[in-house]
């Protein structure tokens, strides 16, 4: 949140601008479900057999930008992959058995506070 934390996850500044209570505890206790596309991660193979792996920040019909592992920001052309593959498993656990359901209230009502 407002630049704190690693980039490689969303930023969460605004959560409670951009997403209802829902969509929130959704995220929580099943992340992979609750996913929004644009932050899906992706594996990408390059054509010399180079592995990148990150989370997509945008995309277009000849490029990719991600941040990779390292928090590098990348922009990858399509045309020097040999593979490119959006994940659809959040890198995110599920916190459904990790929390109470008190504490996972709580959190909700929490990430609804952050305005930006």
């Amino acid at each position: 949140m407002q630049g704190n934390g690693p980039r490689v996850a969303p930023d969460l500044s605004d959560v409670g601008v951009a997403r209802p209570a829902a969509p929130i505890h959704g995220s929580i206790v099943d992340p992979s479900s609750r996913m929004m596309p644009i932050n899906r991660p992706v594996r990408i193979v390059m054509k010399d057999g180079t592995t990148i792996t990150g989370r997509r920040l945008n995309e277009d019909t000849y490029t990719v930008q991600l941040i990779d592992e390292k928090e590098r920001l990348r922009s990858i052309a399509k045309s020097d992959t040999r593979s490119y593959v959006v994940e659809t498993k959040s890198p995110m656990p599920s916190y459904a058995t990790r929390l109470t359901a008190d504490e996972i209230s709580d959190l909700v009502a929490y990430l609804l506070t952050l305005k930006g």
